[in-house]
């Protein structure tokens, strides 16, 4: 078995580390809020948005059908969302953290693709569409059509 000298490994796993990390190109640096500034285009934003969302009708009623075979309306029985029964929804206003949003059903995210980049709930027999970035609601409409 062959003795590794121990001062020749050490500035090769510094090698390593600098070259995995990234410290020794430049790729990227930390600012004073502790945010990773990205120095090789292109630039990755801090604050990543969702693009606006525009439904027509016709998405609504889809939505509508696809979330109906959903068991996920809120529940005030449950101790977790008791705090948000006062919880009047409108487009705009936060969620409350004690309500948890829902992925969308795969087969209607296929059909309108730009619904993956938001959650929904079914609260108060009402369908919010949220932003999960912020937690805002940017659509609401009845849970059922009609």
């Amino acid at each position: 078995m062959q003795h590794i000298n121990n001062c020749a490994v050490k500035p090769a796993l510094l090698a390593v580390t600098i070259a995995l990390t990234g410290l020794g190109c430049g790729a990227a640096a930390q600012d004073r809020s502790g945010s990773l500034v990205q120095s090789i285009p292109p630039p990755v934003s801090q604050n990543p948005a969702v693009p606006p969302l525009h439904l027509s009708d016709a998405q609504r009623a889809k939505i509508q059908q696809a979330l109906s075979q959903q068991n996920t309306e809120v529940s005030f029985g449950l101790k977790t969302a008791k705090t948000a029964e006062n919880f009047e929804p409108s487009v705009g206003a936060a969620v409350p953290k004690a309500l948890k949003p829902h992925a969308l059903p795969r087969p209607l995210i296929y059909e309108i693709p730009l619904l993956k980049r938001y959650t929904y709930l079914k609260f108060k027999h009402q369908v919010l569409i949220v932003n999960p970035m912020n937690r805002k609601i940017v659509d609401m409409f009845p849970e059922a059509s009609g």
